[in-house]
């Protein structure tokens, strides 16, 4: 019997589709919205002209919002629950079986935005933004099979260590509004974006990789691309007002300390994404906003590749990725101004699986299984000049499930045939809190 189990400890190290990338932040890694004033109606900003932050959702509207500064401090909180039920049989029962939770931190996020008018009918202004996230599991959850018959403690994916992986992405982007009519105004941002990125405790990974000195604990790699924005407003009435964007994807540098476990030696690209909404007044106090997104992460190797199938290894050109489809967003609020200085908002934001279920197993280190996320925000003017914003935001957990890759590797061993066997399950629940000055010139 040890010598079958040496034999299933090398399927067990190379299985499929542990493919991690990152964890994310709301829509995939896109935040819902830029600015407490968006997120506190679920990120519905494409025909909004309330702040400077148009260079991050719809650069049209800048021109509308005058001259004005915009601070916005975010801290977002996720907690991803995974589980696998291997169903191995003796002696290797609850071998590769774990049930645990990431730990539980903070990550912080800041908008700032600036804007200028140059004439009536032209500004200029900057804007930062950030999108980013990470996952991290104990090192000591899962019984994984080693040569010789024995066994150790491992992580979830049995590497040493804590399995973990860290996203940051910040964004610069110089934007310029034009108004060219009473009612219609056009905008074009220059998106100058860097990124961060690490990743821990996936040494089970490299016999699946192309480079595997650059699979996994690497330190931080960093890289640099540029790219646009364009966008268009119109305010058909006093009450009725639309808007419209888009982003082709940003080519990224390449992460070369990780150009092992990334497709396309190691390129993490932002996707192509588009923007429309509409915003309607019935009343001079009340406004109903409505925002359709897409998100075409199928389009960037790194995360729309499918998952490990051992056609190629990871990190080579068109190697895998982690299955992730297009995402479509819907996003409804409403805002409604209390008095001269108070106003309230809440909005709900829908949107499609960033992956199908059978890909939960290639999934467990970038688990973006939202579906829906709550959002409460409310604005106070502490002078002619200058409010305070807050929001909060909620994203229950959904749970997706699949055959686990590792178990049904072990079986397919056991059976000499190909075997499904196992069940792995996530689950991440994520709670975001933030608050933004306001200071008009």
């Amino acid at each position: 019997m040890e010598t079958a189990v040496n034999k299933k400890q090398w399927i067990v190290t190379s299985a499929a589709a542990l493919c991690p990338a990152f964890a994310l932040a709301d829509n995939g890694y896109f935040q819902i919205g830029y600015g407490a004033e968006a997120r506190g109606v679920a990120g519905a900003a494409a025909a909004s002209t309330r702040d400077a932050f148009g260079g991050a959702s719809n650069p049209a509207t800048t021109v509308w919002a005058g001259d004005r500064f915009d601070g916005n401090l975010i801290a977002t909180n996720g907690v991803t629950s995974m589980s696998r039920a291997a169903g191995l049989p003796p002696p290797l029962t609850g071998a590769l079986d774990v049930n645990t939770s990431s730990t539980n931190s903070w990550v912080p996020l800041a908008d700032i935005a600036y804007s200028r008018m140059i004439n009536p009918d032209l500004s200029l202004s900057i804007v930062g933004y950030s999108n980013g996230a990470g996952t991290s599991f104990r090192g000591d959850t899962t019984t994984c099979l080693a040569p010789a018959g024995t066994t150790y403690r491992g992580n979830v994916l049995c590497g040493d260590g804590r399995a973990s992986t860290t996203i940051q992405q910040l964004t610069i982007a110089p934007t310029v509004s034009a108004r060219i009519s009473n009612s219609f105004s056009v905008g074009f941002s220059l998106l100058i974006a860097g990124q961060l990125f690490s990743a821990e405790g996936l040494q089970a990974l490299a016999p699946q990789s192309a480079a595997p000195n650059h699979l996994t604990n690497q330190g931080t790699a960093s890289s640099f691309g540029v790219g646009m924005r364009l966008g268009a407003y119109w305010r058909a009435s006093d009450t009725l007002s639309f808007g419209a964007a888009w982003s082709p994807r940003i080519r990224m540098g390449r992460l070369k300390e990780y150009e092992g476990l990334l497709a396309d030696q190691g390129r993490l690209d932002i996707p192509e994404n588009m923007l429309v909404g509409v915003q309607w007044s019935p009343l001079q106090n009340l406004s109903f906003l409505f925002d359709y997104q897409r998100i075409n992460y199928s389009g960037t190797s790194g995360l729309g590749n499918r998952p490990f199938d051992g056609t190629a290894l990871r990190g080579s050109s068109g190697g895998p990725g982690n299955g992730w489809k297009d995402m479509n967003v819907y996003k409804v609020g409403v805002r409604y101004q209390v008095t001269p200085a108070l106003h309230v908002s809440g909005g709900v934001s829908f949107n499609s699986a960033a992956f199908a279920d059978g890909d939960t197993a290639s999934n467990v280190t970038s688990p973006a299984t939202f579906r829906r996320h709550y959002t409460l925000g409310l604005g106070y003017a502490t002078g002619s000049n200058t409010q305070w914003s807050i929001f909060y935001s909620l994203a229950p957990a959904h749970t997706t499930a699949s055959s686990s890759v590792l178990a049904s590797a072990v079986a397919t061993q056991l059976a000499g045939s190909p075997t499904v066997a196992g069940r792995e399950t996530l689950a991440t629940r994520q709670q975001s809190i933030g608050v933004q000055y306001s200071l008009r010139f």
